[in-house]
């Protein structure tokens, strides 16, 4: 067990912020959280963390998982003060950060999530990680389920576009586009069935981490009609826009 001070950085706002649907609470209040091919029990006392790991797993693996070498209090620091919205979002979600996920777990999580919500998308990937052994399945053991396996879940439609992403992404590996800038990468993902622009950007933001990537579904577009008919300042914000986009998603799906 390691521990360490961190700022700008609440487990429970990131579990609530509908970027992780793996992660399992605890009832001491910590969180057991497989990625990466590990498991880590994490618990948090104000700034301080303990980290069940050694001190080599927690700078090859954790270090970049929880995006530590982000100063995120400089991030907040960039808001304009002129933006009532933007400002009472960024101080209501303080704890945000943009976790470095695997690609592939973002792929799959993300096709569930489409006109769904967070406890429906939890099930889903939970109930899918059950067919394998408790690990989100690979592309190849994706796409030699059937479809009818998949509706037995409750994923409704969304089990064609699995079985889709499945067989793209066996002949493609997903790591690849690692290497793409977001505009190639975001247009590679759309050339897979059933990712459309909004799931393409929740996939480069939260698995690539592009963050300049803006997901637009019902509560941004909603923000975006209320606060900022003229359209949200991106040019202003390079760099760090869609980090502040999950801020005003989180602000607005507890609020």
């Amino acid at each position: 067990m390691i521990t360490r001070e961190i700022s700008n950085c609440d487990l429970r706002q990131i579990y609530d912020s509908g970027q992780c649907f793996r992660w399992q609470p605890q009832t001491d209040g910590g969180f057991v959280i497989p990625a990466m091919g590990r498991r880590l029990y994490v618990t948090q006392r104000e700034n301080v963390f303990a980290f069940d790991c050694t001190q080599e797993e927690f700078e090859q693996v954790w270090w970049d998982y929880f995006d530590l070498s982000t100063d995120y209090g400089a991030i907040v620091q960039k808001v304009d003060p002129g933006d009532p919205y933007l400002t009472a979002a960024v101080q209501y979600g303080a704890g945000l950060r943009i976790l470095r996920q695997d690609v592939w777990e973002m792929i799959v999580t993300f096709l569930l999530s489409q006109n769904s919500n967070i406890p429906r998308i939890r099930k889903n990937v939970q109930d899918l990680c059950a067919l394998t052994g408790g690990e989100i399945p690979t592309p190849q053991q994706l796409a030699a389920l059937d479809e009818a396996t998949l509706r037995t879940l409750g994923v409704g439609y969304r089990a064609k576009y699995l079985l889709e992403a499945g067989k793209f992404f066996a002949a493609y590996d997903p790591q690849q586009l690692r290497n793409l800038p977001y505009e190639e990468a975001h247009r590679v993902l759309r050339d897979c069935p059933g990712i459309g622009p909004k799931v393409a950007d929740c996939i480069c933001l939260f698995g690539l981490h592009h963050v300049d990537a803006f997901p637009v579904d019902t509560h941004i577009r909603q923000i975006l009609s209320a606060h900022y008919p003229d359209g949200f300042p991106l040019e202003r914000y390079q760099g760090c826009a869609g980090i502040l986009q999950q801020y005003m998603f989180y602000y607005d799906l507890q609020k």
